[in-house]
């Protein structure tokens, strides 16, 4: 009788695992390059077993250690493709190595890629929306101004001769206008800008405000 137990037991055990590794959810998220330049956005896939109907949560560890929240994204089908809204630059993201860490029903995935700096320009995000602003004519030249002026102290492009009055030629709206509306990348809008600067086409004065403290809380990795 104890024998009959025993297999009983044994068989039970076996079942249960066995139901409890077709119940696993096995999830994957893949990258589209182990390596980005400024200018360029985080592009990456999710892959699920099963649809449960759970937000998959995506999870960055930045070059320091530090781990945040990055996506929280509700899962609709076994395969979902997430594009960044927004490039990477050096004002915000350091060169270096970070890890996504992907959560989704109980299973777990990971992957890291690295920022490497090649030379290449990545504006920071919110750049690009006060200079929309200016392009349609809605601010004036000294707040458009107060962009370059960020850029110039984060070393993103420099102001070598400064003068002592503003000038930005109007026809430079159109440029910026291709810019802000995604037809020439950052890298090709930012050596515009300093070829101008050069050149003493754009002036820039050396008492010109910047929004470098309005923007220095969205330094955050």
């Amino acid at each position: 009788m104890r024998q009959y137990l025993l297999l009983i037991l044994g068989v039970s055990i076996i079942f249960s695992g066995s139901a409890y590794a077709q119940n696993m959810q096995d999830v994957e998220i893949i990258i589209s390059s182990s390596s980005y330049n400024y200018g360029e956005k985080l592009d990456y896939k999710i892959i699920v077993s099963e649809v449960t109907g759970e937000d998959a949560v995506i999870f960055i560890t930045n070059t320091n250690g530090n781990k945040s929240q990055l996506l929280s994204l509700l899962i609709s089908q076994e395969e979902s493709r997430i594009i960044a809204p927004f490039a990477f630059d050096s004002v915000i993201w350091s060169e270096g190595t970070y890890e996504l860490e992907l959560q989704y029903s109980g299973a777990i995935s990971t992957t890291s890629f690295t920022i490497v700096n090649d030379g290449t320009i990545g504006i920071p995000y919110w750049i690009k929306d006060i200079s929309k602003i200016w392009v349609s004519g809605q601010t004036k030249d000294d707040e458009f101004a107060k962009c370059i002026q960020f850029l110039i102290d984060e070393k993103i492009i420099f102001n070598a001769n400064p003068s002592q009055e503003l000038e930005i030629p109007e026809w430079f709206r159109m440029t910026t206008g291709w810019w802000v509306n995604n037809q020439i990348p950052d890298t090709v809008y930012g050596d515009a800008l300093q070829f101008l600067i050069n050149d003493r086409v754009i002036k820039i004065p050396i008492d010109q405000k910047s929004f470098g403290q309005e923007s220095s809380s969205d330094k955050t990795l």
